[in-house]
């Protein structure tokens, strides 16, 4: 039961009228709205991912509820279940993602293009727009899929479809939702859970393990990575909010660095997570020190020659780790699919000549 928290003169106080859990039909909430409001809010689907919206269902045409592409170039398929989600519901998703890996490029810019209302709209430069940093190619966009399973609730035979299919590395989801409503049937709230694999082990152990991901921003400071390496720091510039994107780790916490247009390249270690001013990574035109420049002090530990560098396609499809590279720095929550990353790092660290 959820209650308003209401403020009265200067006092706080809690309304009467509780708002229950409801299922969606007993409250007329249509599939279709809940289609149309994820479609204009992807990222409540996947939290800590920013994801390209391209098609929605058309009625009478045999399609899933949304398309979307993640940072890698993958497709998500996502279908929607206003009440209960049964096993059919699976056999329904892996039927449409296998049609349309064997649609191409051309099948889904037409797909945009009809969603964008726009015959001249270019898929691949929206894209790339949208993640500056991926390095999916253009005539690979689409080929490899995400599947995603919206419902407010599985039974038990779809809770084992879906976590044999990821025990066997079929990248498929389920996203469990639950509608608000007050004594009037009106829907108020509603809440999601957030992109979960039906596996309640996977779920409870693989938390965050103290890795962090930081991006070095060389597409606005070509070469400043180097710098950072050399001097064992991760260092930002020229944000309004100062210090604050570098801020929250604690000393011995890890962290893998991304390199634009390269992928992970480094693993190092925080000293003692203080964050301090700087100067000397980022340098202009000139040579001259760039302003507003702050330095995390981290003792890089593995360093990996640029074609060893782990892109974010690769952690995508061989560790199932989307990369938050639009992140500055953050923490990476799947805490045994970072600490894989972590390892294989260093690994390819091992006889590395280049920084």
């Amino acid at each position: 039961m959820l209650f308003e928290i209401a403020r009265e003169n200067g006092t706080y106080k809690v309304q009467p009228q509780g708002l229950a859990p409801s299922p969606p039909s007993n409250v007329g909430l249509l599939e279709k709205h809940i289609e149309h409001w994820l479609a204009d809010h992807p990222d409540i689907l996947l939290p800590g991912e920013q994801v390209l919206v391209i098609a929605q269902s058309v009625s009478g045409q045999s399609m899933a509820d949304i398309l979307a592409l993640d940072s890698s170039g993958r497709l998500i398929v996502v279908e929607i279940k206003r009440d209960w989600s049964s096993r059919e519901t699976v056999g329904q998703l892996l039927e449409y993602a296998a049609k349309l890996s064997d649609c191409g490029y051309a099948f889904l810019e037409g797909l945009a293009r009809k969603y964008r209302h726009n015959d001249s709209l270019d898929l691949f430069a929206t894209f790339q727009e949208t993640f500056p940093d991926s390095p999916a190619v253009r005539d690979e966009l689409g080929q490899a899929q995400r599947i995603l399973v919206v419902a407010p609730e599985a039974d038990e035979s779809l809770r084992s479809i879906v976590a044999w299919l990821t025990r066997h590395r079929v990248p498929i989801q389920f996203v469990p939702f639950t509608v608000y409503a007050g004594a009037d049937k009106v829907p108020r709230f509603l809440s999601l859970d957030g992109a979960m694999v039906v596996s309640e082990r996977e779920t409870t152990n693989d938390s965050w393990a103290g890795h962090w991901i930081f991006n070095t921003n060389e597409a606005y400071g070509p070469g400043a990575y180097h710098r950072m390496f050399e001097r064992n720091v991760a260092a930002i510039y020229g944000y309004p909010n100062g210090p604050q994107n570098l801020e929250g780790a604690r000393k011995d916490d890890l962290v893998l660095a991304y390199v634009n247009q390269q992928g992970l390249r480094a693993v190092g270690r925080v000293v003692d997570g203080h964050v301090a001013s700087g100067e000397g990574i980022f340098l202009d035109a000139s040579g001259a020190p760039q302003p507003a420049e702050y330095h995390l002090a981290v003792k890089w530990e593995a360093l990996v020659d640029p074609a060893q560098a782990i892109s974010a396609r690769e952690a995508a499809s061989a560790f199932g780790y989307n990369l938050p590279v639009r992140s500055v720095f953050g923490k990476m929550h799947q805490g045994k699919r970072a600490a894989l990353l972590e390892k294989e790092l260093r690994a390819r660290s091992l006889g590395a000549q280049a920084v």
